[in-house]
C-alpha cells in the first residue's frame, strides 16, 4: 500500500511539474518574442462592433473548428458573413447595414439543420448564373446552396465519403481547364474515431479527395488516378498556380505531418514536390496565401503549435524528435517549386499556438499584413490564460511587428480564423475574428490617407486561379492570386484588394488560367474595377 501511495505521489509530482512548465511557457508566450519596433503611423487602428452571434461548440460531437465564409450574395459589392452553427445550433447569414451586422438568414432562405456541425465553408459560382453559391461541409458530407438572385436552394453533393472521414477544408478551381469547377475536399478523421491529439502515425486518418466536375455539377472521385491519394488527417488545401505556368497546383496542410506541395502536370495528374517540411512532422493547420514581398510569386504561411506546448508533449510518438518542428512555417516562393522557410528572417517563427491565417494589406501601404488566430478550446491552460491573436504589420524590410494591442484587435477567445473585407466601403479592409465556443468579433478599420484599388472578377471556373497584378507609378508590382479557402475552414472575400500607399495605379493586368489576359492602363485609383468573366472589354465597369 505504501509503495502504491509513493507511486501515485510521484505521478502527481510529475504532472504538477509538467503543468508548471506549460503555465510558465504560456505566460511567456503572452509577450511578443521579438519586440520589433514600428512607426505608429503604420499601425492600423480599429473600432469593435457587435456581431450578435456566439458559436456553440459541442465537444462530444464535433471537431474543434467552425465554418465561416465571406460571400457577396446579391452582387452589390458588399460581402455578407456566413457563420456556421455548432452541432445543436443553426447557421447564420449576416448582412452589414448601417454600421452593424443583422441576420438575413430567413429572407435568403438559408435552410435549418439538425444534429450536425457546420465545419467548413466556401463560395463560388458553380452553376454559372452570375451569383456566388455557398458550399458547407458537415459530418454527413458537403451541401451546396445554389444562389439565384440572393435566394438559396440546397443540394447535397453526391460523392463517396469514407466511413472514417469528416470533410473539412474546401477549395475550388478548374484543374484540367475544361471550363468547369473542380473541388478538393480535405478530410479529417471522425470525432468518434480519434486516437489522441498528437498521433503521428503514417496511416492515421482518411484520404482527402479530388472531385472532378463532369460538366453538369456532378463529380467523379479521381483522387487515386491523379496521384493525390495519401492517408493522413488534413485540415485544408488550396488550388493556386505556384510556378506561374497557368495550371492550378495544390498545397495541402496535413495535421501531425507535413505540408505537401503538388505540381499540376497538365495531364490530369499531380507530382509531389519537395519543400522544407518534407519528411518532417508538425501541426500545419491554417494557410495564408499572398505575395508578401511583391516579387510576383505566391508565398505561404502555415500555423503550428508554436512555442506554447513543450516539445516533449507535442511531439507525441515520433521516434526521432529532431524531425519535429513546432514553429510557425513561412514558405518564400523562389520559383520553380523551390521554397525557403523564412520564418526566422521575417520574425514570425517563435510565436504561439495558432489556427487560421490570412495575408492582407490592412494599412494600404502596398505590403501585406499577417493575421493569425490563436487559442485552443481543448488545451487546459487556454481556459485560464488566453493568447491575444496576432496582428502582424509588415515593415519595409519584410519583417513583421505585433500590433494587436495598439490596433485594438486583441482576441481573448478561441480563434479559428480571421476574415477580411471592406464592409463599410471606405477603401480600407475591416476584419472579423471567427471564434469557437465564444462570441464572433468584428472590427471596422479607422482608415487613413493611403490609396487603393479593388478588383472584382467573376466567381467561376474561368476566373478562379487568375493572377491579378497592379503596377504603381513608381513601378512597384503588387500581385494577388484569386483563390478559394484561405484561412482555416473558411473563405475570404472574392474582391481582391491592393493598397497603393501615396501612389496611383499605372496599370492593371489579369492573367487567366486559360492563358488569356486582360490589360487596363491608368485604372481609376480608389475605385472598384469590375471585370466580367473573360471580359469583353466593352462591359468593363468602374465605381
Amino acid at each position: 500500500m505504501k509503495i502504491l501511495i509513493r507511486i501515485l505521489l510521484g505521478l502527481l509530482t510529475v504532472l504538477l511539474i509538467m503543468m508548471t512548465i506549460v503555465a510558465i511557457r504560456f505566460n511567456l508566450d503572452k509577450n511578443d518574442p521579438y519586440s520589433n519596433e514600428i512607426e505608429e503611423n503604420k499601425i492600423p487602428k480599429f473600432e469593435k462592433i457587435p456581431v450578435g452571434f456566439t458559436q456553440q461548440f459541442n465537444k462530444e460531437k464535433s471537431l474543434p473548428v467552425t465554418a465561416s465564409v465571406l460571400i457577396d450574395i446579391n452582387n452589390d459589392g458588399v460581402d455578407e458573413l456566413f457563420l456556421g452553427g455548432g452541432y445543436d445550433q443553426q447557421d447564420e447569414l449576416l448582412g452589414y447595414k448601417n454600421g452593424e451586422f443583422i441576420s438575413i438568414s430567413k429572407e435568403v432562405g438559408l435552410p435549418d439543420k439538425t444534429n450536425l456541425s457546420s465545419l467548413a465553408g466556401a463560395s463560388t459560382d458553380l452553376d454559372n448564373n452570375g451569383f456566388s453559391d455557398l458550399i458547407v461541409s458537415r459530418e454527413d458530407g458537403v451541401t451546396i446552396y445554389y444562389n439565384t438572385n440572393g435566394k438559396f436552394q440546397a443540394s447535397k453533393l453526391d460523392y463517396d465519403l469514407a466511413g472514417n472521414a469528416t470533410p473539412l477544408g474546401l477549395t475550388f478551381g478548374d484543374v484540367n481547364k475544361d471550363g468547369f469547377t473542380d473541388i478538393f475536399v480535405a478530410n479529417y478523421i471522425r470525432k468518434d474515431q480519434m486516437i489522441g491529439q498528437n498521433n503521428f502515425s503514417k496511416t492515421y486518418g482518411p484520404v482527402s479527395q479530388l472531385l472532378l466536375n463532369n460538366g453538369d455539377n456532378t463529380f467523379s472521385d479521381v483522387t487515386t488516378k491523379s496521384g493525390l491519394e495519401y492517408v493522413h488527417n488534413t485540415f485544408m488545401g488550396i488550388f493556386v498556380d505556384i510556378d506561374n505556368d497557368s495550371w492550378l497546383d495544390l498545397i495541402v496542410a496535413h495535421d501531425t505531418g507535413e505540408v505537401r506541395t503538388y505540381k499540376n502536370k497538365g495531364d490530369g495528374t499531380f507530382a509531389v514536390m519537395p519543400n522544407p517540411t518534407t519528411g518532417k512532422y508538425g501541426y500545419p493547420m491554417g494557410i495564408a496565401v499572398g505575395d508578401y514581398n511583391n516579387d510576383g510569386l505566391v508565398d505561404f504561411m502555415f500555423s503550428n503549435t508554436g512555442s506554447t506546448v513543450p516539445t516533449f508533449m507535442a511531439s507525441g510518438n515520433i521516434d526521432d524528435k529532431s524531425l519535429f518542428n513546432p514553429d510557425w512555417i513561412f514558405f518564400e516562393n523562389q520559383g520553380g517549386f523551390v521554397f525557403k522557410d523564412v520564418s526566422e528572417e521575417t520574425l514570425t517563427k517563435d510565436f504561439e499556438f495558432s489556427w487560421g491565417a490570412v495575408f492582407a494589406d490592412m494599412n494600404n501601404d502596398g505590403l501585406q499584413e499577417l493575421i493569425v488566430a490563436e487559442n485552443y478550446v481543448a488545451f487546459p491552460p487556454h481556459k485560464l490564460f488566453k493568447l491575444p491573436g496576432r496582428f502582424l504589420v509588415q515593415k519595409a524590410d519584410h519583417t513583421f511587428a505585433a500590433t494587436e494591442a495598439r490596433s485594438g484587435v486583441v482576441n481573448p477567445n478561441y480563434g479559428i480564423t480571421p476574415l477580411v473585407s471592406d464592409f463599410n466601403q471606405d477603401g480600407y479592409l475591416d476584419m472579423v475574428w471567427v471564434n469557437l465556443d465564444s462570441p464572433i468579433s468584428a472590427y471596422i478599420n479607422n482608415g487613413g490617407e493611403n490609396n487603393y484599388i479593388k478588383v472584382k472578377l467573376a466567381d467561376n471556373a474561368n476566373d478562379l486561379g487568375a493572377k491579378v497584378q497592379v503596377v504603381t507609378e513608381s513601378g512597384k508590382r503588387l500581385t494577388e492570386d484569386y483563390v478559394v479557402g484561405e484561412g482555416l475552414t473558411s473563405d475570404q472575400s472574392s474582391t481582391l484588394h491592393f493598397g497603393l500607399g501615396s501612389e496611383k495605379a499605372k496599370s492593371l493586368s489579369v492573367k487567366y488560367i486559360s492563358g488569356k489576359t486582360f490589360d487596363l492602363d491608368a485604372p481609376i485609383t480608389n475605385s472598384i474595377i469590375t471585370i466580367p468573366s473573360l471580359y469583353p472589354l466593352d462591359t468593363l465597369t468602374t465605381e
